[in-house]
């Protein structure tokens, strides 16, 4: 449609036969609609709501059950009773009580991180640990043991990649934080590794997916999303929870509202005790000791061993001289079980901890003996305890500047002491270790020139109040003395004895000397008397010897 030539012109002749005069400001306000408030919807009834509650007008209608109940069981009211009855079938289980939980503090939760190589297990580990105790962990090794609550522990550890570690997380975990490879999907090791769990019992499983900055479309990532929650509910169980993880920041670490969002989810988790695992006592090992002899391990690198294991007991009671499978090392009975304290407590229980919601800096501790954390790492013989030098340098005084100390030649070793801690202290600003008793007693045992036995010879012992101090060497000497008197007085009572003997020995030779003279005569004068009786009559008579003989031989006295 198109206007006349001319038509529409404002002024002259024309203008006063347009037939689409302009409104005028009247009409303009005339024409404006007033507002209407809302008659219906949840706006309109929370006003109307308010309005009578001001007014003292509420309707009761509702609150008597009985009064407003359905009119006639029909059949929207009978499929509304059945749908609830089912719902609550479906939430009763056969009730199980978890026989850990009979010790005074339950033992940590089992927190096994699972996935193939490179999907960020350690990585993920070392975020959560950041967030609970604001560690810095530099490896992860072991079992690393963390205080999440007021009354709640975890124990966090690593999955290996091969079936027997799976089947022992299988059977020991309480919950299983299920790493996936955004970037790449679901490989081997997921499937095997669920179905393992399906022979051994399923426990809570949360997915987790990573390496979602590798997507630079956002439509594609979506898309994978979807993907990737819908196969895991297969796996799974539907509504099974899927977290997603995405790049990594300069620390290192996953961002801290990703990790926080997961941590809060392990914090509440509850957990339905499995049937093996209230029937069977298993210990996960933090640390393991070897205390067989040195010496015979040297001569017999094969011998066996003697192994000390220390960890959490879980499921039921364990008794001495039970038989016990060691995974991967074979079959063996305990010598012996004992109960240490706990390296890492729960909170107390005063009133102050009660109503506080959250825990101090003090109470989130961490227990980790094979990672090293806080420069202390055990190994299987040994403690090792790292001090690094920003916080206190042993070294000796005279080391500790030589340009500076080493030209004051007329200065003792005290006086080198003290102007070594103030240059130190001047030229570290940062320094905040104070030298300490402590610090004192290493530096002591650093500048000693002498070993143990030698310290011991030198020591002392002062046994009353101003009496004179013995030292290790002077009863040495005293022992010797001692005893080299007593070998003096043994001498001379075997000379005394011997000098008695002799005496003896000499009487007894001169009675029998003078016993041999007298016998001499009396076998003269026998034999005078034998002659008499021989020649008299004829026949010999026989002599009575004497009872006893006395000899002389080789100067001593034989009877």
């Amino acid at each position: 449609f198109t206007r006349p030539k001319g038509e529409g012109k404002r002024g002259g002749r024309e203008a006063a036969c347009d037939p689409y005069p302009p409104p005028t400001m009247g009409e303009v306000k005339k024409k404006q609609k007033t507002h209407r408030p809302r008659q219906a919807g949840a706006k309109a009834n929370k006003k109307k709501e308010k309005k009578s509650r001001r007014d003292g007008t509420a309707s009761t209608k509702g609150q008597n059950p009985k009064a407003f109940g359905r009119s006639s069981a029909g059949v929207t009211a009978r499929v509304q009773q059945s749908r609830k009855a089912e719902m609550q079938e479906k939430k009763l289980h056969v009730p199980l009580i978890d026989r850990s939980y009979a010790a005074d503090e339950p033992p940590p939760i089992v927190v096994a991180v699972v996935g193939p190589p490179g999907v960020g297990k350690t990585t993920l580990i070392k975020s959560l640990v950041k967030h609970y105790t604001r560690h810095v962990l530099s490896e992860v090794r072991g079992p690393i043991n963390i205080v999440s609550g007021k009354n709640r522990r975890l124990t966090f550890f690593e999955c290996g990649n091969d079936l027997a570690s799976m089947m022992d997380v299988g059977k020991s975990a309480d919950l299983i934080l299920l790493m996936i490879d955004g970037s790449f999907g679901f490989e081997m090791e997921t499937f095997e590794f669920l179905n393992i769990l399906q022979a051994h019992g399923f426990p809570k499983i949360l997915g987790v997916l990573t390496h979602l900055d590798h997507f630079k479309d956002n439509k594609r990532l979506r898309k994978t999303k979807k993907r990737m929650k819908a196969r895991f509910w297969t796996e799974v169980h539907d509504g099974a929870k899927l977290f997603y993880l995405s790049g990594l920041e300069k620390t290192g670490r996953y961002p801290k509202t990703e990790v926080l969002n997961l941590a809060r989810f392990i914090s509440v988790a509850k957990f339905r005790p499995l049937v093996w695992r209230n029937t069977h006592p298993y210990v996960v090992a933090d640390r393991f000791e070897d205390v067989t002899d040195p010496e015979r391990l040297r001569q017999d690198p094969l011998c066996d061993r003697t192994i000390y294991l220390y960890g959490y007991l879980r499921g039921t009671y364990m008794r001495p001289t039970q038989r016990v499978c060691w995974p991967g090392v074979g079959d063996f009975i305990l010598d012996h079980v004992d109960q240490l304290d706990d390296p890492c407590p729960l909170p107390s229980k005063d009133k102050d901890a009660t109503k506080r919601r959250t825990l101090k800096a003090k109470e989130k501790t961490i227990y980790a003996p094979m990672s090293d954390v806080a420069g202390i790492l055990f190994d299987k013989d040994a403690t090792y305890i790292e001090i690094p030098d920003k916080h206190v340098v042993f070294s000796k005084a005279s080391t500790l500047f030589p340009g500076s100390i080493g030209s004051h030649g007329d200065l003792t070793e005290d006086q080198l002491a003290s102007e070594a801690k103030a240059a130190l202290m001047a030229s570290q600003s940062q320094h905040s270790a104070e030298f300490s008793e402590g610090v004192r007693l290493v530096r002591g045992l650093q500048d000693t020139g002498l070993n143990v036995d030698e310290m011991l010879e030198e020591s002392s012992l002062q046994m009353f109040a101003g009496s004179k101090a013995v030292t290790s060497r002077e009863y040495e000497m005293g022992l010797k003395n001692s005893v080299v008197e007593l070998e003096d007085g043994e001498e001379d009572d075997e000379d005394e004895d011997d000098e008695d003997s002799d005496e003896e020995g000499e009487e007894e030779e001169e009675e029998g000397a003078s016993e041999d003279e007298e016998s001499d005569g009396e076998d003269d004068s026998e034999e005078e008397d034998d002659e008499e009786e021989e020649d008299a009559g004829g026949h010999r008579r026989p002599v009575r010897m004497p009872k006893s003989e006395v000899v002389a031989a080789g100067g001593r006295v034989r009877r």
